[in-house]
């Protein structure tokens, strides 16, 4: 009965779900104590078949009640309750049935009822004992040290379940909030990627057609190739991105941003040592270089572009300016992605417009591939 007949509920307040487990039976061994009396009492034959089918009845009702929920088990509670007072009347044998109550009550209520009801049964026994003036040892004293004991254990048994559940709960939300954490990475990352590679493809494409308008076949030919280039790029890059984002290392990544950049038309500077970052830094600062190239190349006007990497006490400086004239910046989705990709590893993003266009990545120095 007592740790066999476990409610599988939902929720602490949601008991919609039964207690029945399948060797909840089992525990009935100990409701044979209803029948030691008949071995010092005196019976008469008519009461034999009653105390019997009293006992059957009680069966009953307890295989009953660890099929309800929680929140219909009082009916089953109620009719062992008043099975149990009305037997006790006969034989003390039904101090028994209390202990059966007892745990139902422990386990399906909380606490300012469960006590409530365990004092009404003590009651109740104490009026009985009174009433039917059995001796201590062979009512009151099992009656009520079962009352109280199982009750604890009915109780202390749903304090557990109700643990596992709130444990459950609880990983089940982190690992919705991964889920949702996860999708606004991709989300962010496929907005840097294709932000910038599309920009490009707009570029060439746009270049390719006016060659073709002035019959340079040749040159529009090789533009094309390149828009085919990358494109296989793009699509690998998303692959990448999808299933963790594996890159081609921060140096090879800068020197494809800086070819693009001269591709159309600014003289690009690359300063400093790039430095080796761990994986997570490395993309985010991959991904950070990617959106302010896009932004580059969609929205300066300007020649001129250059990136530095440099050390600054302890932290990692990442900077990227050009020379275009700047009135006002107003971040967009994908600033602000680069923001919270920054700022997730413990650094910041800063920018300045007062010599043309600049922002600055700052990480901590643990961030640096040992």
């Amino acid at each position: 009965m007592y740790k066999s007949t476990h409610a599988l509920h939902k929720s602490a307040d949601d008991c919609s779900s039964s207690i029945y487990s399948a060797k909840s039976w089992v525990w009935l061994f100990f409701s044979l104590y209803y029948f030691v009396p008949l071995y010092y009492l005196p019976f008469s034959g008519f009461q034999l078949p009653v105390l019997v089918g009293v006992y059957c009845l009680f069966v009953g009702l307890y295989l009953w009640a660890i099929t309800l929920s929680a929140n219909r088990v009082w009916k089953a509670i109620l009719a062992l309750s008043l099975l149990s007072i009305a037997t006790s009347a006969y034989t003390p044998g039904a101090s028994t049935f209390f202990s059966y109550v007892g745990f139902l009550i422990g386990f399906s209520y909380r606490t300012r009822i469960w006590l409530n009801l365990l004092v009404l049964h003590l009651l109740v026994i104490v009026g009985l004992h009174y009433t039917f003036n059995y001796p201590i040892p062979f009512f009151a004293l099992p009656a009520i040290s079962g009352l109280i004991t199982i009750s604890i254990i009915g109780y202390v048994e749903r304090v557990r379940l109700e643990a596992r559940i709130s444990q459950q709960k609880s990983h089940e939300e982190i690992e919705q909030l991964a889920i949702i954490a996860e999708r606004e990475r991709i989300a962010r990352d496929l907005h840097d990627i294709l932000g910038h590679t599309l920009s490009s493809i707009a570029l060439k494409a746009e270049l390719a057609e006016k060659l073709l308008a002035q019959d340079k076949q040749e040159i529009a030919r090789e533009h094309v190739s390149e828009l085919h280039h990358i494109a296989r790029n793009t699509l690998s890059l998303v692959r990448q991105t999808v299933s963790g984002y594996k890159h081609r290392g921060l140096s090879g990544e800068v020197m494809e941003l800086c070819e693009k950049l001269r591709q159309n038309g600014f003289v690009v500077e690359l300063l400093g040592e790039i430095p080796q970052l761990s994986a997570r830094a490395e993309t985010a600062v991959i991904l950070a270089l990617t959106e302010l190239t896009t932004n580059v190349l969609r929205h300066s006007n300007g020649n001129h572009c250059q990136i530095e990497f440099r050390h600054s006490c302890d932290k990692i400086l990442v900077s990227m300016r050009d020379n275009g004239k700047v009135s006002a910046l107003t971040p967009g989705n994908g600033l602000q992605g680069i923001q919270e990709r920054i700022q997730a590893l413990a650094g910041e993003l800063q920018s300045s417009i007062s010599k043309g266009c600049e922002f600055v990545i700052s990480l901590p120095r643990h961030e640096l591939h040992h």
